[in-house]
């Protein structure tokens, strides 16, 4: 009687036995498992504590649960914020300093001033036309630069070097456009006067003696007395004078 039980004994001994070490493992292998997650979570904590402290920045690598430090960028910042380097412009060569290919090369001339200048008075070649008086004001470079004109002269009627002035100033003729004219030492051009006769206006010339012109070069504010003795109404504008641009002297 006493055998069936001493097995059945020994079986349930036996099998309180494996239940033993299946929990045993179970649980080494779950303390295992918490023992690697707290160890992760002590590393981490311990990472941030040590960027916190240093300030350098920290980037994670896929699949592994331990952060690295990365190194500083070019320009000073962590490598997680650091921006790409623009690519150098294309203009790069102007805001060097580099001439463009538009840049003059050579110096500007300036224009001429009064005392750059001499101013005399001639008739010109074809003479005049009928019922009018055409006179050129000739303007020679007397510097040792090159310079420039452009543009009107103006012109007065005095009654001397620092005489009154008669009638009203010349009128710019209409429908010429100016253009640039350029002396070098020694070199002229010319602005024409048209004019009409006095006695063709009999009733409200009132004509006066002159001495000759007050001429302003063009853009200058200092004028030159233009000896021309002759005869000009006094009422102003009656029998108006025109003056044109100046121009290249045509003997030149």
């Amino acid at each position: 009687m006493n055998g069936p039980f001493d097995r059945l004994h020994a079986d349930l001994a036996d099998l309180a036995e494996e239940v033993r070490v299946v929990d045993l493992r179970d649980r080494t292998l779950r303390t295992s498992r918490n023992l690697g997650i707290r160890r992760t979570l002590l590393g981490a904590a311990a990472v941030a504590v040590l960027a916190i402290g240093t300030g350098a920045a920290f980037a994670v690598l896929p699949g592994r649960h331990a952060a690295l430090p990365a190194g500083p960028g070019p320009s000073g910042q962590s490598a997680a914020t650091a921006s790409p380097t623009e690519a150098p412009s294309a203009t790069a060569s102007t805001a060097t300093g580099a001439p463009s290919p538009s840049s003059s090369s050579g110096p500007s001339t300036s224009r001429c001033h009064t005392d750059d200048l001499q101013v005399t008075v001639q008739t010109p070649p074809g003479g005049g036309a009928a019922g009018s008086v055409y006179a050129w004001l000739i303007f020679t470079n007397t510097s040792t630069r090159t310079c420039t004109l452009y543009g009107f002269p103006g012109v007065s009627y005095v009654t001397g070097p620092d005489g009154q002035q008669v009638n009203e100033p010349a009128t710019r003729r209409s429908g010429i456009s100016p253009a640039r004219v350029t002396l070098d030492p020694g070199r002229a051009a010319y602005a024409q006067l048209q004019t009409g006769h006095p006695e063709a206006f009999p009733d409200t010339c009132k004509p006066v003696a002159i001495a000759g012109y007050r001429v302003y070069p063009p853009d200058e504010t200092a004028a030159v007395f233009v000896p021309a003795p002759t005869q000009q109404c006094s009422t102003n504008g009656v029998n108006a004078t025109v003056v044109n641009p100046v121009s290249p002297l045509p003997t030149q």
